[in-house]
């Protein structure tokens, strides 16, 4: 496995992860770390314009087979069918 580094080229190790994440659990800072911003709750918008729900009915099957195609690739059935319209937008 290839080393992680920090901006400043320090290596980061397994021992080092492990004591972070000692301390995020306990709300704490670790040292030499600092706030840079607001912690912003949730996931990011989609885009800049706002999103919308679009609802479509489909047969039984097909919606299985969506979220098994989604699954397969990793993505949420949202983000799979979301992928689809967009390639369909593009190229179709």
């Amino acid at each position: 496995m290839e080393d992680i580094k920090t901006i400043d080229g320090k290596v980061v190790t397994e021992k080092m992860l492990d004591k972070w994440a000692e301390e995020l659990d306990c709300d704490e800072w670790p040292e030499g770390w600092k706030n840079v911003g607001e912690i912003i709750v949730g996931r990011p918008p989609l885009s800049v314009e706002g999103s919308a729900v679009l609802s479509v009915k489909v047969p039984v099957p097909m919606k299985r087979a969506i979220e098994r195609k989604a699954k397969e690739e990793g993505l949420s059935t949202s983000d799979f069918v979301r992928s689809i319209i967009a390639n369909e937008s593009v190229h179709g």
